[in-house]
């Protein structure tokens, strides 16, 4: 399988309205090929699809078109059953599931609700740089 082709979206608000379209209806959800629902926010959209301007600040305050160009692998990501899968535990024992397409790379994060293993919520989509890469896969896999 490929991955989409890039989205070419003339602004940001373009983007917003695709999200929303895609991802966040009500009447539909987003499955995981192993039955994960996968819930997504408005909120998914500023934190995904943007960048820090001071890098470390932990500010997101800057549009990415990069980041937001490839919203459509999002959907790609999860519902294929060939990515690697990571399991991440967090300090606050949430457990996130990493999802990544290694070739280019892209990773997909998602985090179970309350350990319910069938209902997660989206939390980014990137590419990682070298040292996220690294730190991925020295969790264990799912």
């Amino acid at each position: 399988m490929t991955l989409p082709p890039l989205l070419n979206l003339p602004n940001e608000g373009s983007y917003l309205n695709h999200f929303n379209r895609v991802y966040r209806p009500r009447a539909s959800s987003i499955v995981t090929f192993d039955g994960i629902v996968v819930k997504f926010s408005r909120e998914n959209f500023y934190h995904a699809f943007y960048t820090e301007s001071i890098r470390g600040s932990g500010v997101k305050d800057t549009f990415s078109f990069g980041r937001a160009e490839r919203m459509d692998w999002i959907r790609y990501v999860l519902a294929s059953d060939s990515m690697e899968l990571y399991r991440r535990v967090m300090t606050s024992r949430k457990i996130r599931r990493i999802s990544l397409e290694a070739s280019t790379p892209y990773a997909v994060v998602i985090e179970l609700r309350n350990n319910n293993a069938n209902i997660a919520g989206f939390v980014t989509a990137y590419i990682p740089g070298p040292r996220a890469l690294a730190n991925m896969k020295s969790n264990p896999r799912w």
